[in-house]
């Protein structure tokens, strides 16, 4: 993918090779011409280096989703498919981020505050407007515009965005004992927004 605008770092390489490693051997080289097609009509979308990795994550989805429909098999079974590489993507590094954060923190519910309030604006780039706001006894992050509901639109895929947001049980199901978190329904599931509500535990 050297016509892309920027450069495909480490992160985005390990991405592309465990969808890949989902894929039977023989489906890999069509995943792979579905994946340069999908980031060939991308181009214009990738503003900058953060933004480009969401794109190709998404673009993964998508392609090995195509990939399992030309096998000539339901949606349902090819979405559950995608689903199994999806559900363990960067699940390795995120629990050790979890475990890092919660061992170096006097104040574990103050330490995620901080990272929360701080990766909305360096982690996700302008596609998504995510808005972070103190309430009591916790603080809200809420997502107005996703940049993966954007992505999937355009290439009318919308039925696979759900697998992002059980993404977030990675991290969610790792949450320290002193966090209350609620997620109301999701853009996903009919929501006008993604709300991730967190409270200090009494």
């Amino acid at each position: 993918m050297d016509f892309l605008p920027y450069p495909i770092t480490s992160a985005d390489r390990l991405t592309v090779g465990h969808f890949r490693k989902s894929l039977p051997k023989r489906l890999r080289v069509v995943f792979d011409e579905s994946l340069e097609a999908v980031m060939m009509a991308e181009r214009q979308f990738s503003t900058d280096q953060v933004t480009q990795g969401h794109l190709i994550i998404g673009a993964c989805v998508v392609s090995a989703h195509r990939v399992w429909l030309r096998q000539h098999i339901d949606p349902k079974t090819a979405k559950a498919k995608v689903a199994v590489p999806m559900s363990s993507l960067w699940k390795r590094t995120l629990w050790i981020m979890m475990r890092l954060l919660s061992f170096f923190s006097r104040d574990e519910f103050e330490a995620l505050r901080r990272y929360t309030k701080d990766r909305g604006a360096s982690a996700f780039g302008p596609s998504f407007d995510i808005e972070y706001v103190e309430i009591e006894e916790g603080f809200v992050s809420e997502v107005h515009t996703c940049g993966y509901h954007s992505f999937l639109m355009r290439h009318d895929a919308t039925l696979l965005l759900d697998l992002f947001c059980e993404w977030d049980r990675i991290w969610i199901d790792r949450l320290s004992s002193q966090v209350n978190f609620y997620r109301p329904p999701t853009i996903a599931h009919g929501g006008k927004t993604c709300r991730f509500e967190f409270r200090r535990r009494s």
